[in-house]
């Protein structure tokens, strides 16, 4: 009887000592992921800012707007406008052309979307932050009124 006692004790007491491992690997496991997710949002994830940036794109355009999200694939935009240029009829015969330059918001186009951007990272060659007295952000604030 007292080897029968021995015996469900010790079986008693090894899966006691298993529960209690895959308690603590379950943990570990958990708290992995945990720090993981904080790095991800901390380093990844870009904060909405205040500040206007320029995103200057692989295929030649640029847009201004404010930088709201950042993640591994997506840049996101909102109040978006971007440079268009006209090309004027000279005014006498043999002058050269003129560019008339204008900034358009992106939500005045034709088809009327949405004033936000998600622009994919595998586009975007590199993005400057403008400064309040940029010219840029000065023709957007006069528009804006």
């Amino acid at each position: 009887m007292q080897e029968e006692f021995k015996q469900n004790t010790q079986e008693g007491g090894t899966k006691s000592k298993k529960r209690g491992l895959i308690f603590l690997i379950v943990g570990i496991v958990i708290l992995v992921m945990l720090v993981a997710f904080l790095a991800y949002t901390m380093f990844f994830s870009v904060k909405a800012t205040s500040s206007w940036s320029a995103v200057f794109l692989n295929n030649g355009r640029t847009y201004f707007g404010h930088i709201i999200k950042q993640d591994v694939r997506f840049l996101t935009l909102t109040n978006v406008y971007y440079i268009q240029v006209q090309q004027l009829a000279p005014d006498q015969e043999g002058a050269q052309p003129q560019q008339q330059l204008s900034l358009v918001n992106i939500a005045d186009e034709l088809h009327q979307p949405e004033d936000v951007m998600k622009i994919n990272l595998d586009n975007v060659l590199f993005v400057q932050e403008l400064k309040e007295d940029s010219q840029i952000v000065t023709t957007i604030g006069q528009l804006s009124k």
